[in-house]
């Protein structure tokens, strides 16, 4: 009689076998689910997600965070040098382009996003084609919805997870957009107090 395979020793076959191909690793922890069919409450947890889905969904969403919490300091360190630069005198439309820059740098960084969920469903063998992949996606990542297209069997949890990594970059991003867009307005009040007060100065006595 074949001797049990211990919990831990089957929850690391399984993340290993997830690690080397997520298309892969369903027998592998299809053993790990089965560790909790003797308790009710797990047996419907799992059935409502997954393990494959919540190990490389979870994985993927922890890696999309950390990338998008990289970019926007760097965005916001560079924000902030473009902002002591300006001065107490500066010009009103410097922060209309600075504003600009940002938004741009914004967006690009969400495109690296979806590039990255679009590489790993490729790189895993869910999606096989890289235009479907990016299509799915960005789709699925901006909660649009456009598509028919749906995962192989098994994995269709991974779709809410990929629009749970938007939600939390898009959320991310439009707080730090607005703390941007009220500091430009202040420079831009800023410069125009000042340039009313240089006319004044400059005016000759009545």
């Amino acid at each position: 009689m074949a001797k049990a395979q211990p919990p831990a020793d089957a929850a690391s076959a399984g993340l290993s076998a997830l690690a080397r191909s997520p298309a892969d690793a369903q027998s592998e922890l299809a053993k790990v689910e089965s560790l909790g069919n003797e308790v009710p409450l797990i047996q419907h947890m799992i059935q409502v997600m997954p393990v494959p889905d919540f190990f490389f969904g979870g994985g993927m969403l922890l890696l999309i965070v950390l990338i998008h919490a990289a970019g926007m300091r760097m965005l916001t360190d560079r924000f902030e040098m473009s902002m002591q630069s300006l001065g107490p005198r500066g010009s009103t439309w410097r922060p209309d382009l600075l504003l600009g820059v940002v938004v741009l740098l914004m967006l690009l960084l969400h495109l690296i996003e979806i590039w990255v969920w679009s590489a790993a469903l490729v790189y895993s063998g869910l999606v096989a084609d890289w235009r479907a992949a990016g299509f799915f996606a960005a789709n699925t990542y901006t909660t649009v919805g456009y598509g028919t297209f749906l995962l192989p069997d098994g994995w269709h949890m991974l779709a809410p997870i990929i629009a749970m990594s938007g939600l939390f970059t898009f959320g991310w991003t439009g707080s730090v957009l607005v703390e941007i867009v009220r500091r430009c307005q202040a420079a831009k009040a800023l410069a125009l107090r000042s340039r009313q007060h240089g006319k004044k100065d400059a005016a000759p006595p009545a």
